[in-house]
C-alpha cells in the first residue's frame, strides 16, 4: 500500500484537530454547553482517538483499511461541522 495515502490520511485528521480544538477555544469562551452538546464533543474528541490509534497500529495498511479511515475522518469532519453549526445556532435538530 502507498504510504501517501496513510500520510494524507494522518495530515487530514490532523487538519480536523486543530479545527476541532480552535472551535472548541472560541466557541466555549462564550459560556457553558449543554449536556448534549457537551456529550457530542466527547464523542467527538473520542471517535477522533479511536481513529488516531487505528490509524497509528502499524506503520502499513491494507489498501481497504486506510479507505474506511478516511471515511471515519470524512464522517467525524461532518459531525465536528454540524456541532458547530448547532452551538453556534445555524442548525437545529
Amino acid at each position: 500500500m502507498s504510504q501517501n495515502i496513510i500520510v494524507e490520511t494522518r495530515q487530514k485528521l490532523d487538519e480536523l484537530e486543530q479545527r476541532i480544538h480552535a472551535a472548541r477555544n472560541s466557541i466555549g469562551a462564550a459560556g457553558n454547553f449543554s449536556a448534549e452538546a457537551q456529550k457530542d464533543w466527547d464523542d467527538m474528541v473520542a471517535k477522533h482517538s479511536d481513529i488516531r490509534r487505528k490509524l497509528d497500529a502499524q506503520p502499513d495498511h491494507p489498501v481497504g483499511v486506510v479507505e474506511g479511515l478516511r471515511y471515519d475522518v470524512d464522517t467525524l469532519s461532518g459531525a465536528y461541522e454540524k456541532w458547530v453549526a448547532k452551538i453556534e445556532g445555524k442548525f437545529s435538530a
